[in-house]
C-alpha cells in the first residue's frame, strides 16, 4: 500500500506541473485504461456467464420430455432466457457505457482538481475587494494557465493595495499642507490685519510719521511677499503630485552625461568641492530624464546647504533600479529629520521660511511617480546621505 501511495502521489505531483491541455490529456489516457480494463474484466466475466447458461439450457433440453420436470424446466428457462439476454446486451454495450463514464468522470476530477479552486480563490479575493478589503491574498499554487491567472490577479491586488496606500498618503499629506497652510498664513495675514487697522486709525488724525508710515508699509510688503511665495510653493507641491513620467530610450551614457553637467554647473557657484562616480553598464534605460535630473539637482541643493567641504555623489544601476546617491560631510540628518525629512513643510532651519521644506518633498514623490523611493540616512563616518532610486527599462 505504500508504495502504491507512493505512486499515485507522484503521479499527482507530475500532473500539477503540467497545462490544462496536458493535464486533460492525461487524465483521458488514464481514463481509457480504465475503461479497457474493466471493459476487459467485464467481457470475460460476461462469456463466462453465458457460456454456463447456454451449458444449463443444453442439460435442460435432455430432461424436457419427462412431463413431471416440464413445467419447472419451462420456468426455470424462461428466467435464464431473460438473464442471456442481458448478459448479451450488457456484453455488446458495455464498451460504450464504460467510455461514457469514463470520460464524464475525467471531466468531473479535472473540473474539480483544476478549474474549480482557483476560480474559488480568485472570486473569494475579488469579493473582498469589492468590500473595499485588499489585504487578502489570492493564492493558489498551481502551475497551470489558472496557477499564471491567479498570480496576475495576485499581482493586480498588491498594485491595486499600492494605490489604495498611496491615496490614503496623499490624503494625508494633502490634509497636513491645508493645515500646514492654515497655520503659516495666519501669521501674515495677522500682521497685516494689525498694521491695516493701526494706519486706519492714526492716519487720519496725523499722528504717525511719514517714517513710521513707510516702515509699516514695508512691513506690510514683506509679508505680502511671504504669502506670494507660499503660495507659490503650494501651486509646486500640487503640479508635482500631478506630473506624469514621460519615459523615453536614453543610452547609458547619455545619462551619465547630463549628471555631469549638472555637476559641473552647480559647482561653477560653489567652493564646495563636488565629485560624481557612475556605475552604469552599456545598455539603454527608460526612464524620464527631465524628472531624474531634477531630482538630482535638488538633492545636490539640499547638500551644499550642509556640506563643509565636498559632496560625493554616485549612480548604481542594479537590475532595473537606477539609484542616485548624494552625500555631504556636514552634520548629518537629526533623529526628527531622518523620520520627517520628506514631509511638506518640514525643515530645522531658521529660515525655514524661505525654503519652506519642499525640496525632499520634491524628490520623493517624483521618485514615486517614477515607480520608485526616496530614503535619508546618515553616513557611518560623517555627512547625510539621500538615495534617489527609479524604476527603469533596461535593453
Amino acid at each position: 500500500m505504500d508504495w502504491l501511495e507512493e505512486k499515485t502521489e507522484q503521479l499527482w505531483n507530475f500532473l500539477q506541473e503540467k497545462s490544462l491541455v496536458r493535464t486533460l490529456f492525461w487524465y483521458l489516457c488514464i481514463c481509457t485504461v480504465g475503461v479497457i480494463a474493466a471493459y476487459w474484466i467485464t467481457r470475460n466475466l460476461c462469456l463466462v456467464w453465458i457460456e454456463v447458461l447456454e451449458k444449463r439450457q443444453m442439460q435442460a433440453e435432455a430432461y424436457h420430455s419427462d412431463p413431471r420436470l416440464r413445467a419447472a424446466l419451462t420456468e426455470q428457462k424462461s428466467w435464464e432466457n431473460f438473464c442471456l439476454l442481458v448478459l448479451k446486451s450488457f456484453y455488446g454495450a458495455c464498451l460504450y457505457l464504460y467510455i461514457l463514464a469514463g470520460f464524464a468522470a475525467a471531466g468531473r476530477i479535472f473540473l474539480e482538481t483544476r478549474i474549480k479552486p482557483p476560480i474559488a480563490a480568485i472570486t473569494r479575493g475579488l469579493n473582498y475587494i469589492n468590500m473595499g478589503d485588499y489585504s487578502h491574498e489570492i493564492i493558489w499554487r498551481g502551475k497551470d494557465e489558472m496557477g499564471f491567472l491567479c498570480r496576475e490577479m495576485e499581482q493586480m491586488r498588491k498594485e491595486m493595495l499600492k494605490n489604495k496606500k498611496q491615496q490614503w498618503r496623499q490624503q494625508e499629506e494633502q490634509r497636513k499642507i491645508n493645515a500646514a497652510f492654515a497655520h503659516d498664513i495666519r501669521t501674515p495675514l495677522t500682521v497685516i490685519r494689525g498694521y491695516t487697522e493701526f494706519l486706519q486709525r492714526y492716519v487720519p488724525s496725523g499722528r504717525v510719521t511719514e517714517a513710521m508710515l513707510m516702515e509699516k508699509l514695508n512691513t506690510m510688503h514683506e509679508q505680502e511677499e511671504r504669502l506670494l511665495r507660499f503660495s507659490e510653493t503650494m501651486t509646486t507641491v500640487q503640479n508635482i503630485e500631478k506630473r506624469e513620467p514621460s519615459g523615453v530610450w536614453h543610452s547609458s551614457g547619455q545619462v551619465i552625461r547630463q549628471l555631469a553637467a549638472v555637476v559641473c554647473g552647480i559647482g561653477q557657484n560653489t567652493e564646495l568641492e563636488i565629485a560624481l562616480e557612475a556605475d552604469l553598464p552599456e545598455q539603454e534605460l527608460f526612464l524620464d530624464l527631465e524628472l531624474l535630473i531634477e531630482v538630482f539637482e535638488n538633492l545636490l541643493s539640499n547638500a551644499m546647504r550642509y556640506a563643509v567641504r565636498s559632496i560625493q555623489a554616485k549612480a548604481v544601476l542594479n537590475g532595473r533600479e537606477l539609484t542616485v546617491f548624494v552625500k555631504d560631510d556636514g552634520p548629518g540628518f537629526s533623529e526628527k529629520a531622518l523620520r520627517m525629512g520628506m514631509d511638506v513643510y518640514f525643515s530645522e532651519e531658521e529660515n525655514s521660511r524661505e525654503h519652506f521644506g519642499i525640496g525632499l518633498s520634491i524628490c520623493r514623490m517624483l521618485c514615486e511617480s517614477h515607480g520608485g523611493s526616496l530614503s535619508l540616512q546618515n553616513s557611518v563616518e560623517q555627512g547625510a546621505i539621500a538615495a534617489a532610486s527609479l524604476v527603469t527599462g533596461v535593453r
